[in-house]
């Protein structure tokens, strides 16, 4: 499919999405800002960059400038005039074809994308907002407090420049983990036990996977390219090794499971909690639905997640 013009991609601005599966309905809002990132992107190619930095907030920030505001403080580093001058504002030419396949038929994408999640888990209830936007290469993905609500937001310019195509899967993970939430008591950022972030992120994944089987590892968040494969060429190695960290609640643990891509281990692969969860959920779904594992609480998932381990461990590796 050719991608659209910036001209050509349909705004649905401050649209709240209310979908009904059966007697279910999850209502958000899906706040589309790319149609003024075109506004800008139109007025600003081939410009100065000191004209261009004037027209970004003309034309993309000042229009939305509470939302900008509430990201004043995570984004200064690459909001930095002399940062965004030297390094943004330059690259765009590069990645604005790639932003324009990301967001080509993005009124449609969403809808059925949201569609298909409510379908698998219509007791959805997440009424938060959904933010679409140029970042100013602040954020791919991020989740905080906008305006007093909670929001998920997607940086489709930082998303372009990591090689990045769809913001389906991604944005269908971030659901995932605010339907999970409901049922299982985590935060990514808290100090739990390293087993729940192993959970709750291969939970996520493999929903994710499930909704978007064609999507690119990249695309799904299997990052660092190449993880995937060496998880599974070393699954009863990285499942043991987990087991025996399986209660830590070490910041060495959980970055070199979830959160650092530069972590490095002799045996297990960076960020490989992602994958290694998605093979425990794997396990799991031969003798339980997904929607049964996603209401599992921490006491019900514990011993299923640590016997899954187990038999991974005892495994061979491919």
């Amino acid at each position: 499919m050719e991608p659209q013009s910036p001209r050509a991609v349909p705004s649905i601005v401050s649209t709240t999405i209310s979908l009904s599966i059966a007697t279910a309905v999850a209502t958000f809002a899906i706040h589309d800002f790319t149609p003024d990132f075109w506004k800008f992107w139109d007025a600003a190619q081939n410009q100065p960059v000191e004209q261009q930095a004037r027209l970004w907030q003309q034309l993309n920030v000042a229009p939305h400038q509470a939302v900008f505001e509430d990201l004043a403080t995570p984004c200064k580093d690459q909001w930095d005039a002399a940062w965004s001058r030297a390094n943004f504002y330059p690259d765009l030419p590069r990645v604005i074809p790639a932003i324009r396949t990301i967001v080509a038929g993005l009124g449609q994408q969403l809808e059925q994308a949201n569609s298909r999640f409510l379908k698998m888990f219509p007791d959805m209830r997440w009424t938060g907002d959904i933010y679409v936007m140029a970042s100013g290469y602040c954020f791919s993905g991020r989740a905080q407090m906008i305006e007093g609500r909670s929001a998920l937001l997607f940086g489709v310019d930082a998303m372009a420049a990591l090689g990045m195509r769809d913001l389906i899967p991604g944005m269908q993970h971030e659901l995932f983990h605010r339907h999970h939430r409901q049922y299982f008591e985590y935060e990514g950022s808290s100090a739990y036990p390293l087993w729940t972030s192993l959970w709750a992120e291969g939970l996520a994944m493999y929903v994710s996977e499930q909704l978007n089987p064609s999507a690119s590892e990249l695309d799904l968040g299997l990052v660092p390219q190449g993880m995937a494969q060496q998880v599974d060429e070393r699954r009863a190695e990285v499942a043991a090794d987990l087991l025996r960290k399986f209660e830590s609640t070490a910041e060495k643990d959980a970055a070199l499971y979830i959160n650092s891509p530069e972590r490095t281990d002799a045996v297990v692969p960076p960020r490989a909690g992602y994958r290694l969860g998605m093979l425990v959920v794997r396990e799991l779904t031969k003798q339980h639905s997904i929607q049964t594992l996603a209401h599992w609480s921490q006491a019900e998932a514990k011993p299923q997640v640590r016997a899954a381990l187990e038999r991974i461990a005892a495994s061979r590796n491919r």
